[in-house]
């Protein structure tokens, strides 16, 4: 395999808002989607909140993945399919609120991203994520599934220590 520096390089802000997804996924999402509908003040609690940052960049972030993809031109069927949707516009409203100053305290391109119960756009952004991964994990550097499964409850740094020294051992 010829390893492709934009592909690497596009792979590092997928790491970053993969990691800020797997933040979010440990938070507390039911007893936070209950209090979003109690009052007013939901959500902006929500988007102020620690689960709320995470969303937010997470969702930014992927957006800033599918413009890499598109700008370097790389291709796969699946993910192709996933970006016909109409949705990318509006994770791309998503992102611009996210890191474009505001002067509202919560920019109406959030709350508009969700859409309808019908769109299931969380389901659209696990399935682009999904897709993402599996590109990456065939268009990187491969790691063996041995390595892969020794790393399981290994910290960042452990992970780091074991990747490297793997690398070193193969050259």
């Amino acid at each position: 395999m010829t390893l492709r520096p934009e592909i690497l390089s596009l792979y590092r802000y997928f790491a970053y808002a993969a990691h800020m997804r797997s933040l979010y996924s440990r938070e507390d999402i039911p007893k936070w989607l209950k209090m979003l509908g109690e009052d007013e003040y939901g959500l902006l609690s929500f988007f102020y909140s620690e689960p709320g940052i995470y969303l937010m960049y997470s969702y930014a972030g992927l957006y800033l993945v599918i413009e890499g993809y598109r700008d370097v031109g790389l291709r796969d069927v699946e993910i192709d399919e996933l970006l016909a949707s109409p949705l990318v516009d509006r994770l791309r409203l998503f992102r611009n609120a996210t890191f474009h100053y505001q002067k509202g305290l919560i920019s109406i391109k959030h709350p508009q991203f969700f859409g309808t119960e019908e769109e299931k756009t969380e389901r659209w952004i696990g399935q682009v994520y999904t897709a993402f991964a599996r590109f990456f994990s065939e268009n990187t550097i491969p790691i063996p599934k041995s390595l892969k499964e020794s790393l399981h409850d290994k910290t960042a740094l452990e992970v780091a220590q074991a990747i490297r020294a793997y690398w070193k051992s193969q050259e």
